[in-house]
């Protein structure tokens, strides 16, 4: 067991455990939104997959329009109308036109169309005042996507965009990989559900939620277990039950250095159990213990509210992501650099994250601002902050210093 760590090797150790991301289901399109696509996907046609109108106007020959000017215009006769969704095969003469909508196939025998505001209608008869070169206006075949060719391929996050793709090759399922199923279990005597009243000594059970949540957020599937008595039995028992149906365990509480902190003791006696690191050089979140129980990951978050949610967030949504399928470099929180707009407190030897506030500035540039008081137990930081301002160890910031940000807001 590692203990007393810098985040980078925590975050290497929980990492390097994922050999494989997890199996792929088949889902329905929206259902697939924000997956990993565990796929190839080609076009089963061209896009568009015949020559069609990009504007509502007037398709013609441009050679009977070669020599229209202002003074000296082109009639024209309009023999047919294209709504979209229609079809025209007739022939068209010469000196003709047919009035045609956005989207309509094109016919054979016209090779440009003229916007409809760019010419005078007169009933039966267009009046072009303006040469037109041949393609205007008109969306070739396969100008998107040939058919045959890739479209979207195996590790694409799917997007609206995506989604569209999919139901324009004619695809209502697709593979994805499976959201990850993560069990979710708060520790604790003192703790209590959240629609009872708390009496002395007693605080609400928030963490079982705010975990919850950030786990739906990543993309996965939370069961919420049971509070979890202060009992090495109970929590034994909990433990296991939880890592026997789910790919993922996350706690909070128990994982500190008091009397009853049972969760580092309990694994370490289960089969199977196995403890890979303790405590990391960051702070918030020092008390945060990765184990394994029969190969399944287990991270013990500490207790207090903020703690437990940084914690998550530079710990168990990278993990969730590439038990996903997300690829390495999106595993973690967007960074950015932002200038403060005041000073912060001296960090000491650990690794602060500041929970912050930031904006966009007049110039464009971001600027960021501490939610206030930084206490693990203060979770109207995390309400009212959308970022971390990520303090490194032994270091001061002053207003005006340009810092390194994570984006909670996304």
């Amino acid at each position: 067991m590692e203990k007393f760590i810098e985040v980078e090797r925590a975050r290497e150790l929980i990492l390097d455990d994922v050999k494989e991301r997890l199996p792929a289901e088949k889902v329905d399109l929206l259902s697939s939104l924000g997956r990993i696509l565990a796929e190839d996907v080609t076009a089963d046609r061209d896009l568009p997959p015949r020559d069609n109108s990009a504007m509502d106007g007037y398709g013609v020959r441009a050679d009977d329009c070669a020599f229209a000017t202002a003074a000296n215009p082109v009639r024209l006769t309009v023999v047919a109308e294209i709504p979209a969704g229609s079809f025209w095969n007739g022939d068209l003469p010469p000196d003709s036109a047919v009035r045609i909508m956005t989207g309509a196939p094109v016919p054979d025998g016209i090779d440009a169309v003229i916007r409809r505001e760019l010419v005078d209608e007169l009933g039966d008869v267009v009046v072009v005042k303006g040469p037109v070169k041949p393609g205007n206006d008109i969306r070739r075949a396969g100008e998107d996507v040939r058919c045959g060719a890739p479209v979207l391929t195996t590790g694409t996050r799917l997007t609206p965009a995506g989604i569209g793709m999919l139901a324009a090759v004619g695809r209502p399922y697709v593979a994805v990989v499976r959201r990850p199923r993560v069990a979710v279990l708060a520790t604790g005597d003192e703790i209590i559900d959240f629609h009872e009243d708390p009496g002395p000594g007693l605080i609400r059970n928030s963490n079982s939620w705010s975990m919850a949540a950030l786990v739906l957020q990543a993309g996965g599937v939370p069961q919420v277990f049971p509070i979890v008595r202060d009992r090495p039995e109970t929590i034994g028992r909990a433990l296991r039950d939880a890592a026997s149906g789910n790919d993922l365990v996350i706690t909070s509480g128990g994982v500190s250095m008091g009397d009853y902190d049972f969760l580092q003791e309990v694994i370490e006696g289960l089969p199977g159990g196995e403890i890979r690191f303790w405590q990391v050089r960051m702070k918030p979140g020092k008390p945060l213990l990765y184990s394994r129980i029969d190969g399944r990951p287990v991270i013990g978050l500490p207790g207090n509210p903020v703690s437990t949610m940084v914690s998550f967030e530079q710990f168990v949504r990278p993990l969730m992501k590439k038990l996903a399928g997300w690829p390495e470099a999106e595993l973690m929180l967007p960074r950015r650099r932002a200038v403060l707009t005041e000073a912060l407190s001296p960090a000491g030897k650990r690794r602060h994250y500041v929970r912050g506030v930031v904006e966009y500035a007049m110039d464009g540039g971001l600027r960021v601002r501490s939610t206030g008081a930084q206490g693990s137990g203060i979770l109207n930081s995390m309400v009212v902050g959308n970022c971390l301002i990520i303090q490194p160890p032994e270091t001061r910031f002053a207003a005006g210093d340009e810092v390194d940000i994570e984006l909670l807001d996304y």
